[in-house]
């Protein structure tokens, strides 16, 4: 039985640019069990990546706690909670070869480590990620698309993690090399029995991977449940959007909602229902009161007055 990894508690975090604070997380909780999948989806701007550098340590929330088995860990970086970020092109260092970038994390992490097991680890985690040994001496700029991305998640996966942030890790690929990756993402997963945050846009990459699924909008969550539910049978007029606005191969299958306007301007968030601008059923409540979550079933929540409809 999966025990409760990760505790995300009433996060926010507040950008100040030119004068305007930009409230990119806004009061954001939900909990990753050990060995869980747990997708993070919504327009760009959501606050998707903001969160994930938060949980990660990159980014000391305003306001809020995160605990890591039970610990406070709000703030701090943790060995056993790696970011993969999304353009792996800017995450590798251009005048390092692929051994030291792998490497680089066992230095740090493993000081006492002799260097002939160091490279031994090294080689064989490449082989893991589907790389050959003959890329060590290669720079990042000799590498594929998909290799970099491969590289990028060897670095993290060679301190053992137990929790993996993945953002956007197809989002530059092919799609074929993405294919590869999330299909090596999926043994990696089996193997080590490692939770992955998998942030992304594309909801077929959260259907292949994710078990759960939580949906941001204007930097709060809207729906959270698991994959089956929310994709069968979205609550939220959001989570209809998305799914309206994604391809599907059958055109009768395909999900048809109305909305209008433009994302919410994160610098002035309207009152109420931060979505009810663009909700063709938003009434007076939506427009003054703030939904707060309704428990559909045990495993789906809504935060929208319009839900049972």
């Amino acid at each position: 039985m999966n025990t409760v990894m990760l505790q995300v508690k009433n996060i926010a975090y507040t950008f100040s640019s030119g004068g305007e604070n930009v409230a990119a997380v806004d009061g954001v909780s939900f909990a990753v069990d050990s060995g869980d999948a747990l997708g993070l989806v919504g327009e760009s701007g959501s606050g998707k990546s903001t969160l994930g550098r938060c949980i990660a340590g990159l980014l000391l929330p305003h306001r809020g706690c995160i605990l890591y088995d039970g610990q406070l860990i709000v703030g701090h970086t943790h060995t056993d909670i790696q970011l993969v970020f999304q353009d792996s092109s800017a995450a590798l260092n251009p005048r390092m070869k692929v051994e030291a970038l792998v490497e680089e994390g066992l230095i740090i992490q493993q000081q006492t480590m002799p260097k002939p097991e160091r490279r031994a680890r090294v080689k064989n985690m490449l082989q893991s990620v589907g790389l050959q040994a003959a890329l060590l001496a290669r720079f990042p700029h000799e590498l594929s698309g998909g290799q970099r991305q491969r590289v990028a998640l060897a670095r993290t996966l060679i301190l053992n993690p137990r929790l993996l942030i993945l953002d956007e890790p197809v989002s530059s690929l092919d799609v074929t090399a993405g294919a590869r990756l999330l299909a090596l993402l999926n043994e990696v997963k089996a193997k080590h029995n490692i939770a992955y945050i998998l942030i992304s846009h594309d909801l077929a990459v959260i259907r292949q991977i994710c078990q759960r699924v939580a949906v941001m909008y204007a930097g709060k969550l809207v729906e959270v449940g698991d994959v089956a539910t929310v994709f069968s049978k979205p609550r939220h007029f959001y989570t209809k959007m998305l799914f309206a606005a994604h391809p599907v191969p059958d055109p009768t299958q395909r999900y048809i909602a109305q909305v209008r306007g433009e994302p919410a301007d994160p610098t002035s968030f309207p009152s109420g229902c931060r979505f009810h601008p663009r909700c063709i059923v938003a009434d007076e409540r939506c427009r003054r009161v703030p939904p707060g979550f309704i428990t559909l079933t045990k495993e789906h929540r809504v935060a929208c007055h319009k839900a049972l409809l």
